[in-house]
Formats: structure tokens, sequence, C-alpha cells
């Protein structure tokens, strides 16, 4: 688990740049505009975990060289193997496929775009995903195409794609992890929610009534958050664990909802126990498990508030516990 420290300096700081995240970034220019000579495209890979196998969710964001965030619409990805070592020989990319926007947790609101547009750095942000699958591990590309103010635009992210998943993934049965509640003897507030490591209290406290062990054990449906709304580098976590929130609030019946926190004390560099097989070197995820215990569904990174309510959705409802 040492990795994860590396996490929130190195990975976490690449997307915190390239979806803008991270403090005001790049671009004064305002919405929609392309003056200047920073008119191509930058794409990087968003997605934590990418195995052979699938269909699975492969996201990915774009910016203009400038940092000025893409947003909205629609664009063709195409991907190809590169081989079993980075910096192989080019290859021909395959059949396109569409990627869908999906805007951050929390992000302004912005107008339904059919197109993608240029826009500042306080506006709507999010990446692009599709359903996509690989049968090979190595070393893969995906080549973006783009229409963007009326001109077509690409860009390429190389990523590696792994025999096995190296985390959780869906089939997988979820373990009982015992991680903090509220009840939890002698825990600190802050290693139950980053959050409370300011005045002492924990926000979203209906997140924290139970563990994972205990939600298995009852063979009640869970959606359970990993994430350090604190210092999480990227800024998704704290959105993400709204997200997850108000889904709490509109279906407690269906599912009991759980955030788990990453740190026990920050300042020490001191991890919650439990968190490899589910987290690796990454955050936040948001998983979905059935009433049977097995991982239905997974969500990396950015997670789409919509979309995480069409996946909450296809869980079973149940009474409240």
């Amino acid at each position: 688990m040492k990795a994860v420290r590396f996490r929130l300096f190195a990975i976490a700081a690449t997307l915190c740049t390239l979806l803008a995240a991270c403090g005001s970034g790049g671009g004064s220019k305002g919405a929609g505009s392309d003056k200047g000579s920073n008119t191509d495209l930058v794409a990087e890979t968003a997605s934590y975990d990418v195995a052979t196998g699938g269909p699975e969710r492969f996201i990915l964001g774009l910016l203009t060289k400038d940092q000025r965030q893409v947003s909205f619409g629609t664009v063709q990805v195409r991907f190809c193997y590169l081989g079993t070592a980075q910096g192989a020989q080019p290859c021909k990319p395959g059949v396109s496929q569409t990627a869908s926007f999906l805007p951050v947790p929390g992000s302004p609101p912005g107008p339904s775009k059919s197109t993608p547009e240029i826009l500042g750095p306080t506006q709507t942000k999010g990446v692009y995903g599709t359903a996509s699958s690989f049968d090979k591990a190595g070393f893969w590309r995906a080549e973006v195409t783009a229409d963007v103010g009326g001109k077509s635009r690409s860009a390429t992210t190389d990523f590696q794609v792994l025999d096995h998943h190296k985390v959780l993934a869906p089939g997988d049965a979820a373990p009982p992890l015992q991680n903090l509640t509220m009840s939890t003897p002698g825990a600190a507030p802050a290693a139950i929610d980053s959050r409370a490591s300011a005045g002492g209290l924990v926000p979203d406290q209906d997140l924290h009534q139970s563990t994972v062990a205990a939600a298995l054990a009852a063979h009640r449906p869970i959606v359970v958050v990993f994430a350090t709304p604190v210092y999480c580098q990227s800024r998704f976590c704290g959105p993400t664990t709204d997200a997850v929130e108000a889904l709490a609030q509109k279906y407690a019946d269906r599912a009991t909802f759980i955030h788990v926190e990453i740190w026990a004390d920050y300042s020490k560099q001191q991890l919650n126990p439990g968190l490899d097989q589910w987290i690796g070197d990454n955050e936040p995820w948001v998983y979905f498990i059935g009433a049977d215990g097995k991982i239905v569904d997974r969500w990396d990174n950015v997670a789409d508030t919509a979309a995480l309510e069409t996946t909450l959705q296809k869980l079973p409802v149940i009474g409240k516990a």
C-alpha cells in the first residue's frame, strides 16, 4: 500500500493538470474561444485499472495545449495494440467507437451540447467514456478525434492493459471489510472522514453507520465509495462522496451506502487497513455490490452522477435495514 503515497503526487497531479481540477489552471479565454497557436488537443488516460476481457469502461480527458477544458458532446476513439514493451512500433487503429462526455460530480452545470466545446477553467469539467474490450495484455494507444469549433482535431494517449485486474472487479466476491464507523470504539473522527479534521465533526454520518462486512452479512446491496475528500489532490473525491451521499438520501431502501476514508492519520502517513485490493494505488472508487456479495459494477476516478444512479437502479429494491 506504500504506492498510495505516490498517487497523491504523480498520478493525481497528472489528472489534475489535464482536467483543470486543481486551482485555476491555464486558459483565461472564455467558453468556445479558440484564438492563438495552441489549438491541438492533448489526451490523457483517466482509467485506473484496465485489463483484458471486458467490455469495461474506458475514460480519458481532453484539453487544448494551453490547458483549456474540452467538454460536452461526443468524440471518436480508435484503439490499437502497441506491443508488450513501452515505446513499441506504431500500429494501425481499429474500428472507431463513440465516447460520451461524463461531467465531474459537483462541476458547474452547463447547457447540453451535441458537439465538444472549449471551456474556461471554472466551467463544466469531465472526461469522455466508452465501453471497450482488449484482447491482449501490453501497451495500447487510444487515438481520439473530436470536432471542436468546426474543425476536426486529434490526440493520442498510451496506456497499459493487464492480464488481470489489479483491484477487485465485477464478478469478484466483495471482501468483508471492517471499515471505521461512527460506533467504532476510539476511532478518530478524521480517520472516519478526513473532512472531520478541521472541526472534529464527521459529515454525512449516514455514510458511516455500517461496515462493508456487516452489510454483506445482512445480504444488503451496497454502494461504497473509497475516497479521501480532503487529501485527494485530483479534487474529485469530495464531489464523488457528495454524489454518493445524494444517492443515499434518495435510495435508502435500495442499498446500504458507505464511505471509506483512505487515511487513518495523514500527518503520520498511516492508511486505514484493508484497502489494497479495493483501490490499488488510486482513488476515488465507487463499488456496487449485490445482495449475493458479488461486485456488480465499479466506477474509477470520475463517477458521473447520472450513470451512478442508473447503475444503482439496477440493484433490487429491498426493505430498509
